[in-house]
């Protein structure tokens, strides 16, 4: 499970980044700023979860999501932020955010590593879906290129 996460307070960022560490996910890469993330989702590895703050200075995180969904629209996006406004946690849901957890020093953490882990489940439960199609797919393969 590739998570990255955007977040351009140091503090806050080492935190996030530990205690998602103890809990088991490790393959993890942090930006500080929305075009990185954008840079990182459109040319780079393209995460399974983004885990994306708000207030980032030179794109608000519901511009930024706005973007991204342009081109991965399935891409799993968490929002983090210290605003409290209902307008905003409403906007980024309507824009495609999975969830949006407001930052009450480290209390959200746990919020988050739910979220993280229902991610999980369902792209896991995703992926056994897919394997049957796979199967198929590969010996309908096999057939034609041994019956011509």
């Amino acid at each position: 499970m590739f998570i990255l996460l955007v977040e351009d307070e140091d503090l806050y960022a080492k935190m996030i980044w530990t205690f998602l560490e103890q809990n088991g996910y490790t393959d993890l890469k942090r930006v500080d700023n929305a075009l990185e993330c954008l840079q990182q989702v459109h040319v780079d590895r393209v995460p399974d979860i983004i885990v994306l703050d708000y207030n980032l200075g030179n794109l608000d995180g519901v511009s930024t999501l706005k973007q991204i969904r342009s081109f991965r629209p399935d891409l799993k996006v968490i929002l983090l932020s210290g605003q409290k406004d209902v307008k905003v946690a409403v906007q980024s849901i309507k824009k495609g955010a999975r969830e949006y957890i407001i930052k009450e020093g480290g209390r959200e953490f746990e919020r988050l590593l739910s979220i993280i882990r229902e991610i999980e489940a369902e792209l896991s439960q995703k992926k056994e879906s897919k394997k049957p199609i796979a199967k198929l797919f590969n010996k309908v393969k096999h057939f034609l290129m041994n019956n011509d």
